[in-house]
């Protein structure tokens, strides 16, 4: 069975369990509106930014971000990570361009150990990627398992997420928009690379995810049954290939 009630739930053991850190440090008195505009060129460059707010935020794969703050008479850094090489990157950067403005220009981090976040989708790190789409995304909604059992699971608490009026497994508290979210953001890097044309990357991850699993939501949640579980991960697996095939660039096909 694919769904079981919740008095035979299947137990949260996947939990990640990543080391995460959060580095900040401010810089006084640097209201130097240049200084903020080379450093946010500079990693706009870099990463893909992914918040239009206050601050610059940019993603360095995964749940790991760098986010610029521009206050009236300081800048705040803040860098999120679990791979030390990617805040050592960071640093090096700010410290190369910020002594072109700032005399003894240094930087006073305080960091600190956060939880890791639970995640719905697998999404690569890093972001750049260079497997063929049809195989990131494969990894990206667990279907690459050679566990079929797991891979089972992980299509349930992704319905329960997605389309949280279906049944849900017990313990399954994910963020549903946040996944949808992050999937878009992947999708826009795809477009940023020409390996996939995706004009609207809200809208292309709302349709790929309904096309895999609105309908067997709809099919849980009136009662019926569901096919065999390679039948359901090769229906998945059609709906990304589909998928694929329709956003792909032309000159890449």
């Amino acid at each position: 069975m694919l769904f079981e009630d919740s008095g035979n739930a299947i137990p949260e053991t996947h939990i990640d369990d990543r080391v995460m850190y959060k580095s900040i440090a401010s810089l006084s008195s640097a209201d130097n509106p240049r200084l903020y505009k080379v450093l946010f060129d500079h990693f706009s460059s870099l990463y893909p930014a992914i918040a239009k707010s206050s601050a610059a935020e940019f993603h360095l794969g995964g749940d790991q971000t760098f986010r610029l703050l521009r206050g009236s008479k300081d800048i705040t850094f803040e860098i999120v990570y679990s791979d030390i090489s990617r805040f050592a990157s960071i640093t090096r950067s700010l410290n190369s361009r910020a002594k072109k403005y700032i005399k003894g220009f240094a930087l006073q981090w305080n960091t600190s150990r956060i939880p890791p976040p639970r995640e719905l989708l697998q999404l690569p790190r890093p972001l750049d990627e260079t497997r063929a789409p049809d195989d990131v995304l494969m990894m990206i909604f667990h279907l690459d398992q050679a566990d079929q059992v797991e891979a089972e699971r992980k299509i349930m608490a992704c319905i329960g997420a997605l389309y949280p009026s279906g049944p849900r497994l017990q313990g399954d508290d994910y963020n549903g928009q946040k996944a949808i979210a992050q999937l878009a953001d992947w999708l826009s890097f795809q477009d940023a690379k020409h390996v996939l044309d995706i004009e609207d990357p809200d809208h292309a991850a709302t349709m790929l995810i309904s096309m895999m699993f609105g309908g067997i939501a709809s099919r849980m949640t009136a009662g019926g049954g569901l096919p065999d579980r390679s039948s359901l991960i090769g229906y998945l697996k059609d709906c990304i290939h589909l998928f694929v095939r329709g956003c792909r660039y032309k000159e890449a096909a």
